[in-house]
């Protein structure tokens, strides 16, 4: 992504596909990490199943791809999936 338009893509995500994601049957949360020298955004979503996972695929596409052009970025979303090996996070 384009460093000086980060922010803007992150805001963008936040205030309208955010809640989208939310509303998405088995979705447990969401993480965002950039590197804000580079224009790097990693987005880590977790799902309640696989299955529920591959059947957001269709929204998440396009909530990915719409992050991708307003932060400016020059090639499509990269994706990989795995499986939560260890969670520490307190629910």
């Amino acid at each position: 992504m384009d460093p000086s338009k980060l922010d803007e893509a992150v805001a963008r995500f936040e205030e309208e596909d955010l809640s989208q994601l939310q509303q998405l049957d088995g979705f447990r949360g969401l993480t965002m990490l950039v590197d804000r020298s580079n224009g790097k955004l990693v987005g880590t979503a977790y799902w309640d199943s696989a299955e529920q996972m591959a059947a957001s695929e269709d929204t998440v596409n396009q909530i990915r791809q719409r992050v991708a052009d307003t932060g400016g970025a020059s090639e499509p979303p990269q994706v990989e999936r795995f499986e939560v090996a260890i969670d520490t996070f307190v629910r």
